[in-house]
Parts: structure tokens; C-alpha cells; sequence
């Protein structure tokens, strides 16, 4: 019987709990591995398993929850020979870190196998990136598999045995008495994959005015020269603090964030001194070399004798800058504080429930257990696309923070207001080789 794959994403959110149930419960014997369990990924599969407990030759599991692992003490209550039970720990290293001496994030067995043998001498395996939680298997995340079904003597299905056998070898014997440590490793892995993420901390708070001007070759200031530019009215600025980046195009970007992301290939860069600001558009007449006009089509433009009598609008401030070098170090900018809180932008065009019935009864129960023990209303949860992120509106903007908003890249203007910096070329963490 010829070796036959079937490819089962045609959407990333596809279920296939359904087909491994109908192969489980004609099987001959079974085996699984898998990077990580759930209890709702074994209710999607698991049925037939504990129907017929002698048919699960061996399941190997990399990490779980601790209700996970007392999963495996179902299957074992069930019949299942407690010698078919596997934890794969991973590999890790001693440390020279006196609060961990073992490194933490390591690396651990991520396979997903489905391996199942069935009468008259045939097979299938399901392989792809489907854990065996009930997310994976009723099409909640998006995976991926192929479905191989044929003769169980074919080369493809010897690799996949051998395969399982190494992932056997190499873990543990599950012991019900070990449950916590098990969910502690993995715990600890969470942890060290969370300082992993190795969120910057060099991170300036310090406000910078950015500039993005459109100019010709030939129009070029010189250190000395003053500007002259207008922010929105509200924005605090500290004159002896605040520095102004100014970089110029021949031409312009498209959009403020495009010039962001070119700000380190521009024409011309110059670093400036802000001389100061006036909220109250009092400068009548103000002394400057340059003005940047249009703030949303800006143009580098030479001042007249050097005297601009400037036409404010009530809702702008004043603010002129002085020259110092013509080269910027490459920073990145952010225009959000530390503290800001995001939530996610729902698609209405989107809503996601799980396939297999057994897991959404799974689920309804684990959610009312949940809410009952939080003390609120009992409410299943409705899986929409998260389509974007969008900032949390703090309650109670001052007017500095509202202010802000206007000189931020999503305003459209090419006048920015940075109130975070970091150096680009600032050393940066290895790679560690995994």
C-alpha cells in the first residue's frame, strides 16, 4: 500500500481533534508525542484512549501544566500502564548564577506526533505543530500538519517510530508523586524564556524634537544657525533638557513613520540646542536663520534678513533652536511612557469556537468553575481576531498628555515630540547559539 500525505491547513485554524479521534478508536496501538498538554487537549483525544487503555503504547509529553499532569493520573486510573507515561525534561546546563544554578531557558523536545497503527498491517500519522491541547486540536490556533496514512512497514513510518522511541528514551518515567516538580520545571522554563525577552533598559527619558523637513541640496544650515518651528500648544518643554534632531530630505517620505525609519539614511542630519519655547504665541518678531513651514508638508526655508514675524495659530507654541554639529547618532525614538497600557482591537468579521462539542462542554465547565470561584456571572468566553493593539486611554489626560498626541507619528505631522531614546549603536546582547 503506497504512502499517501494529506495536507490538513488549508486555514491556520483548522480542526483536527475529529480525525485523530476516528484513527484512535480503530487503532491497534498508539503513540504521542508532544511538546505540551492540557487537560482539554486530552478530553478532544482521549476518549477512545481510556475506552480501550492498552491501545496507548506510549505518550511522552515535554511540559504541562500541573492540572495537565494530573491529566496523565486520569489515564492511569483508567488502565493505562503507568510505565507508558513520559516526561521529556529537555536538556539544560549548569550555571555560575548562585540563585539559579541550572540555566533555565533551555532546550526542551517541541514534537508533535500522532502515530497510530491500524488493522491490516496499515498506519497514520498526524505531524505538525499540534500540541495536545484542545487550542491546537480544534482548530483555536492556527497550525499546520500532515496526515500520512499507508503500509506500516513503509521507510517514512520506520523514521516516525524511531523518532518516537528517541523522545522515550531520552525522558523520564511519569511519576504521580512528581507532579509539582514537573510543573515547577516548567514554571522555571517560563521564567527564564521571560527574561529572554530582554526588554531594553537603556531606555532615556528625555524629550526630543524631531524634525523632518524637505530641503535642497544647497540649503543646508550651519552650526550657529537658528530655527524656528511651531508644536502643539500644551507640550512641556525644558529649553537646557530638550534637545532638536533635524534631518532633511531631498525628498520627502511619505508618512512621519517612514521618516522615522529613515532618519539614519537622511540627506543631512543636524543636532540642536533648543533655545527655548513660548506657549502664548508672544514672539511677534523672532531673529532665525530657518523656519520650517507646513508642519504636515514641511519645507527647510531661508528667513528673510533673518527676522520672521510669524503668523502662530492659537492652538501652536513657538519654538527656535540653535545648530550645534551636523551629525546625530542614530537613536530610536518612542513616543510613549513607560507605563502605558495596551488592550486589543477586535475584528467583528472573525469568531472562533472550538469544533469538538466534548471540549466546548471542557471548557463551559472549566470557565464556570473559574467565574464562580472569582464571584461573577458565569460567561463563555467569545474568541474574536485580535486585528491590532491599541493604547488604553488612561482616565484623565493632562494637557501636556493630550498635547502630545498631536506631535506623535499617528498625527500625521512631521514635527515630533519623542519622550523615550535609546542609541541604536549601543552594544547589544548576544546571540545565544540554541
Amino acid at each position: 500500500m503506497p504512502l499517501e500525505s494529506t495536507v490538513l491547513f488549508d486555514l491556520p485554524q483548522s480542526e483536527i481533534a475529529s480525525l485523530i479521534l476516528d484513527r484512535i478508536g480503530r487503532s491497534q496501538e498508539t503513540s504521542v508525542v508532544t511538546g505540551f498538554a492540557t487537560p482539554g487537549g486530552l478530553v478532544a483525544i482521549g476518549e477512545p484512549i481510556k475506552a480501550r487503555p492498552q491501545i496507548l503504547k506510549t505518550l511522552v509529553v515535554g511540559a504541562a501544566t500541573y492540572p495537565g499532569f494530573e491529566t496523565l493520573d486520569e489515564l492511569v486510573a483508567a488502565g493505562v500502564p503507568l510505565d507508558r507515561l513520559h516526561v521529556h525534561l529537555g536538556h539544560s546546563s549548569e550555571s555560575t548564577g548562585k540563585r539559579n544554578p541550572f540555566v533555565r531557558y533551555h532546550p526542551m523536545l517541541h514534537s508533535k506526533v500522532y502515530y497510530i497503527e491500524l488493522p491490516n498491517s496499515t498506519a497514520c500519522a498526524f505531524i505538525g505543530s499540534h500540541n495536545m491541547t484542545s487550542f491546537a486540536l480544534t482548530g483555536m490556533n492556527g497550525e499546520a500538519a500532515i496526515m500520512l496514512e499507508g503500509s506500516s512497514d513503509s521507510p517514512e513510518f520506520e523514521k516516525v517510530r524511531a523518532h518516537i522511541n528517541a523522545a522515550q528514551t531520552q525522558a523520564a518515567k511519569y511519576s504521580p508523586e512528581m507532579k509539582e516538580a514537573y510543573a515547577w520545571w516548567m514554571r522555571e522554563f517560563i521564567e527564564g524564556l521571560r527574561a529572554e525577552m530582554r526588554l531594553p533598559q537603556d531606555w532615556q527619558t528625555l524629550r526630543t524634537i524631531l524634525l523632518f523637513a524637505r530641503a535642497g541640496s544647497a540649503e543646508r544650515p550651519k552650526t550657529g544657525d537658528e530655527l524656528y518651528f511651531e508644536i502643539p500648544e500644551g507640550i512641556a518643554i525644558e529649553s537646557l533638557k530638550t534637545e532638536t534632531h533635524l534631518f532633511l530630505f531631498n525628498s520627502l517620505p511619505a508618512d512621519p513613520s517612514e521618516a522615522l525609519n529613515r532618519a539614519a539614511s537622511a540627506d543631512a542630519r543636524y543636532k540642536c540646542n533648543t533655545l527655548g519655547a513660548e506657549n502664548a504665541q508672544g514672539n511677534r518678531e523672532v531673529r532665525a536663520h530657518w523656519q520650517i513651514q507646513a508642519p504636515r508638508s514641511p519645507l527647510l526655508a531661508a528667513v528673510e534678513r533673518q527676522v520672521l514675524r510669524p503668523a502662530t495659530p492659537p492652538d501652536m507654541q513657538q519654538v527656535r533652536a540653535r545648530v550645534e554639529a551636523p551629525a546625530i547618532d542614530p537613536f530610536e525614538y518612542l513616543f510613549e511612557r513607560p507605563s502605558v497600557e495596551w488592550e486589543p482591537e477586535f475584528s467583528d468579521d472573525e469568531l472562533l469556537v472550538p469544533k469538538s462539542s466534548m471540549v466546548q462542554q471542557e471548557e463551559t465547565r472549566d470557565a464556570r468553575v473559574l467565574e464562580e470561584a472569582m464571584g461573577g456571572m458565569y460567561r463563555v468566553p467569545k474568541w474574536k481576531l485580535v486585528k491590532g493593539l491599541r493604547r488604553r486611554e488612561p482616565s484623565g489626560l493632562t494637557r501636556d498628555e493630550r498635547a502630545l498626541r498631536l506631535a506623535a507619528p499617528e498625527a500625521g505631522s512631521f514635527i515630533l515630540v519623542s519622550v523615550r531614546r535609546r542609541r541604536k549603536d549601543r552594544t547589544r546582547h548576544q546571540e545565544n547559539q540554541r
